[in-house]
């Protein structure tokens, strides 16, 4: 086997391990002991912390069209050039 797939692999099993003995941890708890406040905050934090990481990976994943990418490069006074400036522009990128 390649050393990455190794690699994999092994972290693969680390994290197993790691949600196994959580899941241990968790059976352990006496759930009665825990307030019903408690599970409320500890769900509004988690989904706080997985609306925040999907919409950096939806952020990091998206990819921006050609215009606005040129958009962005372009400096604002370009961009705030009145029509005609424009439209003279275009008819001389059409010859």
């Amino acid at each position: 086997m390649s050393t990455i797939a190794e690699e994999i692999n092994s972290q693969i099993d680390a994290g197993r391990e790691s949600v196994e003995r959580t899941l241990g941890e968790l059976r352990k708890m006496d759930v009665r002991s825990l307030p019903p406040a408690a599970y409320v905050a500890a769900g509004l934090v988690f989904t706080g912390v997985a609306i925040g990481v999907g919409w950096l990976v939806y952020r990091s994943r998206r990819r921006r069209t050609l215009v606005q990418r040129l958009q962005e490069a372009l400096p604002n006074t370009v961009r705030d050039l009145p029509a005609e400036v424009r439209s003279q522009v275009k008819r001389v990128r059409a010859l």
